[in-house]
């Protein structure tokens, strides 16, 4: 499978920019791949749509429905296409 990637801004208050990338990237030498500012996760499909039912469940429990700034995020663009769906690996990935 080709490497496709997916990434959001987060807002961050402990990096200087005030923001975090946080990307996904299916397909490569893992199934999935999170990378959070400078953290990686390596995880099989599986882990990655337990890893997702269980922050909808806890984020939307404790927090409510999405945020505005996530909302006005495109998270699911064709691949290679849109300002936030990177046709190339980001540094460390």
């Amino acid at each position: 499978m080709q490497a496709r990637y997916f990434t959001v801004t987060a807002p961050s208050q402990w990096t200087k920019s005030g923001t975090t990338r946080v990307t996904v990237r299916t397909g490569g030498a893992y199934e999935v791949y999170l990378c959070i500012g400078n953290q990686r996760v390596p995880a099989s499909a599986e882990q990655a749509w337990a890893l997702h039912a269980a922050l909808g469940a806890a984020l939307t429990a404790t927090f409510g429905p999405t945020p505005a700034w996530l909302a006005e995020q495109n998270t699911n663009p064709p691949a290679g296409t849109g300002p936030d769906c990177n046709t190339k690996p980001s540094p460390g990935m």
